[in-house]
Formats: C-alpha cells, sequence, structure tokens
C-alpha cells in the first residue's frame, strides 16, 4: 500500500502534547493550582457560591472525562459544587427517561443522544432566550449537526457538544504483510477480513451490544443505495438489499473474535488498542486519542481510520437542561463552557472527542495530530440521521434483537427483516408522525 494513501498516525502522547501544546485550557499557577482562563470571561466571580450543579454523561472515557477535567474550573469560577455522573450507553437512556418522566430531579443537565430528542423535547427546558442573549452562533457547528440534533419542532432543546461518524480503524503494518487496501465496500472489507485473520490476529470486529450491530448493518444496507423508510415513515428495507446487508455481517462473523457478539465499547477498544484486530468498526471518538498514547496503546504508529464505506449513521450529542431542574441559570453557564471554542479544542486534543464546532476541524495542530480529520468531517457531513421521533427506543430496541437472531443464531434474513418491519409499522400506527421522513 501507497505510505501517501495512508492515514497514519505519529507516534505521540497526547498527555506529552497537552503539557506542550499551550492549549487554551488553563495555566499553572505558581502555587501549582489550576487557573481556569477558559471559565473567566463566562460567569461573574462566584455569583453561584453554596449551590450543587449534577451534571449527566455517558461513561465512555470521553464526554465524561472531559466534565471531570472542566469540574474544577467551573468551581473556582462560579463557586458552585460539581457532581458529575455517567453510565455506560446501555443505561443512560432509561436513568435519563426515568428521571424526566418521574420528574425526580436527579440532574440539571444531561448529555442527550440526538435519537432522544423527540421523546425527551417535552421534559427539557427551551433554550432559544438564553442563546440569544449570549449570541450563541448556530453558524459556528456543522450545519447538518446544528439541524440535526438538540432541534425539536422548532425549540432549540440543547446544544451540540460531540458528533461522529462511524469508520474502520486497520492495522497499517498488517495490511502491508496481507497486501491489503483500505476497502472501497463492504465486501473488500470481508476480503480484507479473510487476509488479515490468522496467529491470534482478527480481520473483523463490531460492538455487538447496545445499538451498535444496528449500525453495522445500515452502513451495509445504505450501501445499496436505499433508503431505511419511505417518506411516510414506513420501513423500505424488506429487499433483497436488506438481506444482502445481514448475509455481509454474517461472512464476516467467521473473522472476528468468539466472544464479540457479546462485547461492549470498552471491550472492543481494548481489543484495538492490544492490537488483536486488524480491522474494527467503532466511532473515531473513543479511539483517535488513546491510539495514539504510547502508555495504553501496542499499535502507535501502525495504525489509520477510514470512514464506512457505506454511509454511516451519525452520532450526535447534545447538552439540555431537564425542566425540574432549579438551577436552571447554572445549568446554562455549564453548557456554555462546555461547549465553548476553547474547550472544543482542548477536548479534542485530550480525548479525541469530535467537536460540532467548525473550526476545530481545520486548526492546524489538531489535523497534524489527527490527520483523518478531513475526511471524517466529510463522513459526518455525509452521515445519515437515525430515527429522533418518540418511537425511536422501542423501534431499535426490535432492530438489535432482531438482528441478534439472524447475524448470530441463523434465523432467516428475509423473515427477521419482514417482522422488524411489522413492528415498526405497528409503533408508527400509535402515533404517526406529522413530518416527512428524510436521510
Amino acid at each position: 500500500m501507497d505510505k501517501d494513501s495512508r492515514l497514519f498516525t505519529s507516534k505521540v502522547s497526547r498527555r506529552k502534547l497537552m503539557q506542550a501544546g499551550g492549549v487554551a485550557a488553563g495555566t499553572i499557577a505558581a502555587t501549582g493550582s489550576l487557573r481556569p482562563t477558559v471559565a473567566a470571561p463566562y460567569f461573574a466571580p462566584r455569583r453561584f457560591q453554596g449551590e450543587k450543579l449534577t451534571v449527566l454523561y455517558m461513561q465512555s472515557g470521553t464526554y465524561d472525562e472531559a466534565a471531570r477535567l472542566i469540574a474544577p474550573e467551573f468551581e473556582e469560577a462560579t463557586g458552585a459544587t460539581v457532581e458529575v455522573v455517567a453510565f455506560p450507553y446501555q443505561n443512560l437512556h432509561d436513568n435519563a427517561a426515568n428521571d424526566l418522566v418521574t420528574q425526580t430531579g436527579a440532574y440539571d443537565v444531561i448529555d442527550v443522544a440526538g435519537q432522544w430528542d423527540g421523546e425527551f423535547a417535552p421534559y427539557l427546558v427551551p433554550l432559544n432566550e438564553y442563546i440569544e442573549r449570549d449570541a450563541i452562533n448556530g453558524e459556528d457547528f456543522i450545519p447538518n449537526v446544528w439541524v440535526l440534533n438538540g432541534l425539536w419542532e422548532g425549540n432549540r432543546n440543547g446544544i451540540p457538544n460531540a458528533n461522529d461518524a462511524m469508520g474502520i480503524l486497520y492495522r497499517t503494518d498488517l495490511y502491508d504483510e496481507a497486501g491489503a487496501s483500505v476497502p472501497a465496500s463492504w465486501q473488500e472489507y470481508n476480503d480484507n477480513a479473510a487476509k488479515l485473520t490468522g496467529d491470534g490476529v482478527y480481520g473483523a470486529s463490531w460492538v455487538g451490544l447496545g445499538e451498535q450491530l444496528q449500525g453495522s448493518w445500515i452502513s451495509r444496507y445504505w450501501e445499496s443505495g436505499q433508503p431505511l423508510c419511505e417518506e411516510n415513515w414506513r420501513p423500505a428495507f424488506v429487499n433483497e438489499a436488506g438481506v444482502n446487508a445481514i448475509e455481509l455481517l454474517r461472512d464476516a462473523l467467521q473473522y472476528a473474535p468468539e466472544g464479540m457478539p457479546g462485547w461492549d465499547i470498552p471491550t472492543h477498544k481494548n481489543a484495538v488498542l492490544t492490537g488483536e484486530l486488524a480491522q474494527a468498526e467503532l466511532w473515531p471518538s473513543f479511539i483517535r486519542a488513546d491510539a495514539r498514547d504510547e502508555s495504553v496503546s501496542e499499535i502507535v504508529g501502525k495504525w489509520a481510520l477510514t470512514p464506512f464505506p457505506g454511509p454511516s449513521e451519525l452520532s450526535l450529542w447534545n447538552l439540555a437542561i431537564p425542566q425540574t431542574s432549579p438551577r436552571q441559570d447554572l445549568a446554562w453557564e455549564w453548557i456554555k463552557m462546555y461547549t465553548s471554542p476553547e474547550n472544543a479544542k482542548r477536548f479534542a486534543l485530550e480525548f479525541g472527542i469530535g467537536s460540532p464546532r467548525l473550526a476545530t476541524w481545520s486548526d492546524p495542530e489538531l489535523t497534524e495530530l489527527y490527520p483523518e480529520y478531513p475526511q471524517i468531517l466529510a463522513a459526518i457531513e455525509a452521515g445519515k440521521p437515525i430515527w429522533r421521533i418518540p418511537q425511536f427506543p422501542a423501534a431499535w430496541d426490535v432492530l438489535q434483537k432482531e438482528l441478534e437472531k439472524t447475524v448470530y443464531q441463523g434465523a432467516d434474513p428475509m423473515g427477521t427483516l419482514q417482522t422488524i418491519a411489522d413492528e415498526w409499522n405497528r409503533l408508527l400506527d400509535q402515533n404517526p408522525p406529522m413530518a416527512p421522513y428524510i436521510e
């Protein structure tokens, strides 16, 4: 493979970079304490003295750790204390939804996946007045991310804080040895997997749990150019393309580790970092920093990232305020700080988080560190949203369970797709969406 065609990485520790990079995130004072140079412009000093803010994030080692990083700075600037609560993706939705519906009021800020926008909207504080008052400019954000994330029926209920499009991490050293090239189709991905599997290394992998299998199937389906649903939201995948997407996954399964269908995101990530996987389907935000960090990665300098061959579903996250929070002004100050331009770059450097702010994707320091940025941004801009209507959780739960039966357990593909379509139609009949379906 030609070296110029790779998106290979350089040997660098993100922690060393943070020490040397002069990131506008704070400076170490003579006393050794962190001086919050980011926070200072946003607040009247210690205006919220004695208050406590509770914020909810996905437990991923990225978004939640970014919150913990800035919490002391926020506390020093506002006088408030901050508790960061985090749950794995599989549990995050139910925890947040239960709190919103029962009006328990456990959280002041919640990190909302874009696919939950329609379901959560009735329980969230519209942020339009805050945005106008503090001149938050939507033009600073990736256009489709700003429109598809945190905006519901004319109300801006959340500010985008992270986004991603799925990609394939591949071992450049093993590609060279096997004579493999970056896959231009999912069939080429499988062909690579056959060449790369052996001696304790596996050529195919994805996350089997928590709405991740669906994303792998959907991308293979979208490769056909056909929509997932018709304009009236009715399923359009009970066809040859839907079956072919299942067959591609089944074929790839023989080149994957035996226990992979039960893997969550951290388990899959660990297998990548230890060098067990020659190809891995994943969210770049969760791997791009750690895979470059010599303290945790055994593949530094031996890997690259490329977007999916087919369109990726979009990962969209926004920070929102529950109506039950009695500290809405304080919660807004947290959202402003977390989503500030300075912290967008800081979180990209430290944790690899994909920022919704356009400027980060052309920042010279970031593009030098992450040479895959242009391709991943293009994949985000071309990515497709999954359902954002209130029926999403139930519909995707059916999709996950039925795909498991056919991909992992051998159920008839066409029969499985018909079962999914029938259940989706039942859910749609209960509460027909008013807006047309678009991808």
